[in-house]
């Protein structure tokens, strides 16, 4: 039983789990595991595919509960831990054989006096068939009622005994390809909803400083938008603010629409930010998987285990910016002598003594920015059990694993070349245009750039400013692990069972670039090179006792507790443990309550990382909340953290009355408070603390002269406080037709999962005490549910599973006067899947139709800001749309 070290007939751990066949997996998804994981409300927030994460991550998917961060939840297969496939410490659960999985686990509360650092948030297991045998195989298609989203899935398992049966072999193998959606693909998408200020806002409820507004762009070009002139008068440089150039360079008036502030602007010329990326990214994942048992006697058992996977990913970052005052994206400085520059405002120049113009530009020629993502991981497992005599169990096993990540940001400008080549100027030695530099240095090999209108940069120009920024991530872990296990001596009420044993694990990280990303010359990426390594050391010891057994009201009562005593190379010793108790007073009902305290170290990215450059786009409370986007943001690492220490509690019930038969209902609270909580200020936080009075978080960011911000940088700290409270709900009912319509055959399965949040409070010194419980754009609603109905008849199968969010406040931390925006409504999606058993292809033949988003419900309107906007808050609603999958699946 996942959450806990002991194995025993009829005990159940006090902690909840909740439990999901691989034919629930494949009835919410049969593509993903990951995907169909994200339909339960406690995994909403799991990462995956979706657009704007960023220039790392290459659509894997993270697992996340309770929307507590994907480091804080443990991902395991077969009880082992898996090396982690990302450079945060965290598991691509796609990465797991999904043709062998049996059944998942949640265990939704701390666990790591069962399984050590991680398991905060609680632990995911997924447990595998690995004595499968035979041959089976599967083949799926899928597609948007977009027509897009394409979508193909293989994948082919093989089992077999040799040696007489004592041995057993499986070999899995699985191909899988997703085309993505461009992101101008929807009609919300294109819509441009984002949260603006309000020009003539006057911070009441009645006119409020910010509002939602359609079509909202930036206030820049493709083509160039010249936004003042310099070295004029003070009227002369505002006379050229709206010069813009369309093709060949032609000049034109730039079109400011309307509600019009420094940074956005509604309609007109503008750009439209929102539908650059993709809305969901395209992926590639080739894996293979191999298990190997052998019985060396009828006591003892030695396996070994590997698996290799490859995904890929190459997903748009957006178009080379310069709409800043940062370095990285900064605004392009023309000289009134600029060659390229049309005469027409040169002479307007000349006339009212400007001797330079400030322009914003994004760059279409060449392409987008885009991030190639290759990661390669290969994992290796040996190990053994066996009986000691008696109860006693002792089993034992070393892991290698080694991921390898290849991570390039293409076509991103180099910052110094840029800066070079659109400073051209006539040579006056032959009339040929070159760059200015190049009059004082001929063999610099400059070649000039023409920013004037779209598609005048020659493609020697482009060449030569952009390139690919590279980043090189090799990690590696290392485990070895000794359990034994047994029942030493029993009580009145029945046997008492322990496990105890120790674990060893070593994590490395290694991280390369290239010269100019060292020296930040790329304008994103620019990965810094770092190098790390830590161990761990724990000892554990588990009880089960039976403190009553077939009394009155004591149909059976049992403790378990654990403790855990682990050392870490980098920060010391911490004692996490456990201690739970169930309570079945009459059979039907038992009650269950434990309290534990849990850890997570912090990871080799949090300790040891020289950054990485990236930007945001951010509400600027210094400019009257004005949007300010590109900004240069670097995040690096801070080896003095020390570990989280988080303390959980859960209570509830759960219910089986005999009066209903194949009913079951439980009921669970929980409460987690992260002392310690190893964070990072997200650049938004900074600067509204900072106003707020926070002098300390005002160091994180940086501005010009003219209060402008152009940077922000900062590091994690073990300086916060997290708490989660809710309350967790799982029913099923199961009954043959016939109990209920004497004429009726075949049988009904209902099935309802749902989560309350109470509470999500953050808190830390200094800082203002945020509970966004209900904040949407915190991606944590007040509820959340799925519920499923099914019927089975043959070989006739159909299913029908909704999912729902209530509705909330869509961003807590602002009032009815500074944000017009409040309420965002309830969203409910349905789910279908009818499939048809056919003995002709075998034990598993099978055809399958599935149907996602059945009504092709379209997402809330819930902007999100990172480093580029998105209407929608895409961990809580659907952005693909309504999604075909049809298959076929055989088995001999």
């Amino acid at each position: 039983m996942t959450g806990s070290r002991i194995a025993r007939s009829g005990f159940t751990t006090p902690t909840p789990v909740t439990m999901l066949s691989n034919v629930d997996l494949a009835k919410a998804s049969p593509s993903t595991i990951s995907e169909a994981l994200r339909t339960l409300p406690a995994l909403t927030n799991t990462s995956g595919t979706q657009r704007n994460s960023g220039s790392t991550g290459g659509g894997q998917s993270f697992l996340n509960l309770r929307g507590l961060g994907a480091s804080r939840t443990l991902t395991l297969i077969n009880g082992h831990r898996f090396v982690s496939t990302n450079i945060t410490g965290s598991v691509d659960a796609n990465l797991v054989p999904g043709a062998l999985v049996e059944r998942v686990d949640l265990v939704t509360g701390g666990a790591s006096a069962a399984y050590g650092s991680d398991a905060i948030a609680g632990v995911v297991n997924f447990v595998l068939n690995t004595r499968y045998s035979g041959v089976k195989g599967q083949v799926q298609y899928g597609l948007s009622s977009h027509d897009d989203n394409h979508e193909f899935l293989a994948t082919m398992t093989a089992g077999s005994r040799f040696a007489g049966g004592r041995g057993h072999i499986v070999v899995s193998g699985e191909y899988f390809k997703n085309g993505g959606v461009p992101g101008d693909a929807r009609d919300w998408a294109r819509a441009g909803y984002q949260i603006i200020t309000n020009p003539t806002g006057t911070g009441t409820p009645d006119n409020p400083s910010q509002i939602l507004a359609p079509n909202v762009r930036l206030v820049t070009s493709y083509g160039g938008l010249i936004l003042n002139g310099n070295g004029g008068t003070a009227t002369a440089n505002a006379s050229f603010r709206g010069i813009t150039f369309g093709p060949g360079g032609t000049v034109g008036a730039f079109n400011f629409g309307s509600l019009t502030s420094s940074g956005t602007q509604v309609g007109g010329d503008g750009v439209d930010n929102g539908i650059i990326q993709q809305i969901n990214r395209p992926l590639e994942r080739k894996s293979i998987f191999a298990h190997a048992l052998f019985d060396v006697t009828p006591q003892w058992q030695v396996f070994a285990e590997g698996s290799y996977s490859e995904v890929h990913s190459d997903y748009i970052n957006g178009p080379n910016v310069h709409n800043s005052t940062a370095a990285q994206t900064a605004y392009i400085t023309i000289q009134r002598d600029n060659a390229y520059l049309p005469v027409s405002v040169r002479n307007q120049m000349t006339s009212a003594g400007v001797t330079s113009l400030t322009m914003t530009r994004w760059d279409l020629e060449d392409g987008l920015t885009h991030t190639d993502n290759l990661n390669k991981t290969l994992r290796l497992v040996g190990g053994f059990s066996g009986r000691l005599g008696g109860s006693w169990k002792l089993d034992g096993y070393f892991q290698w694993g080694e991921n390898r990540n290849t991570n390039i940001v293409k076509n991103t400008n180099k910052i110094g070349n840029f800066a070079l080549a659109v400073d051209a100027v006539v040579n006056p030695a032959d009339g040929k245009i070159v760059c200015r530099s190049t009059l004082a240095n001929p063999s610099n090999g400059c070649v000039p750039f023409n920013p004037f209108g779209v598609g005048s940069p020659s493609a020697a120009a482009l060449a030569y400013v952009n390139g690919d920024s590279p980043a090189y991530i090799r990690t590696s872990q290392q485990v070895a692990a000794l359990n034994l296990s047994g029942e030493p001596f029993s009580t009145w009420a029945g046997p008492v069972s322990v496990a105890l044993g120790g674990e060893y694990r070593r994590e490395t990280a290694d991280v390369t670039s290239d010269a100019l990303s060292v020296a930040n010359g790329y304008k994103i990426g620019n990965q810094q090179p770092w190098s790390g390594a830590y161990t761990i050391r724990e000892g554990y010891f588990e009880t089960v006792v039976p403190l009553a057994h077939d009394l009155t009201l004591l149909r059976k009562l049992d403790l378990n507790a654990a403790v855990r005593l682990t050392d870490y190379s980098t920060s010391g010793t911490v004692t996490t443990w456990k201690a739970g108790v169930n309570y079945t007073p009459l059979d039907g009902i038992r009650f269950r309550l434990t309290r534990s305290r849990d850890i997570r170290a912090p990871n080799l990215n949090e300790l040891y990382s020289r950054g990485r450059q990236g930007v945001s786009t951010v509400r600027d409370p210094f400019k009257g909340n004005a949007t300010v986007s590109n900004v240069s943001s670097l995040t690096t690492g801070n080896p003095a953290l020390t570990p989280e220490i988080a303390n959980t509690l859960t209570y509830g019930a759960v219910f089986s009355p005999r009066f209903a038969p194949g009913f079951q209902l439980s009921v669970d609270y929980y409460d987690i408070t992260i002392d310690g909580a190893i964070a990072t200020v997200t650049d938004q936080v900074a600067l509204d603390q900072c106003f707020a009075g926070v002098a300390s978080l005002c160091t994180l960011s940086s501005r010009d002269t003219a209060g402008n911000l152009t940077s922000f940088r900062s590091a994690p700290i073990n300086y916060s406080r997290l708490r989660t409270s809710g309350i967790d709900i799982e029913a099923s009912y199961r009954v043959p037709m016939e109990a209920l319509f004497a004429s009726w055959k075949g049988r009904l399965t209902l099935r309802a999962v749902a989560n309350r949040v109470n509470h999500y409070v953050t808190s830390a010194p200094g800082l203002v005490t945020r509970d966004v419980a209900g904040s949407i754009v915190d991606s944590q609603p007040k509820w959340r549910g799925q519920a499923m109905i099914d019927y089975a008849n043959g070989p006739f199968n159909a299913t029908l599973i909704g999912r729902y969010v209530s509705g909330g406040t869509y961003d807590v931390s602002r009032s009815a006067a500074q944000l017009g925006y409040q309420k965002v409504a309830d969203y409910a999606v349905f789910d279908g899947q009818v499939s048809f058993t056919l003995p002709a292809l075998g034990k598993d033949g099978q055809i399958y139709l599935n149907v996602r988003n059945l009504f092709d419900r379209t997402p809330r309107i819930a902007p999100l800001a990172g480093n580029l906007a998105i209407d929608t808050n895409p961990f809580l609603y659907d952005t693909v749309g309504r999604m075909f999958r049809i298959g076929i699946k055989a088995g001999f």
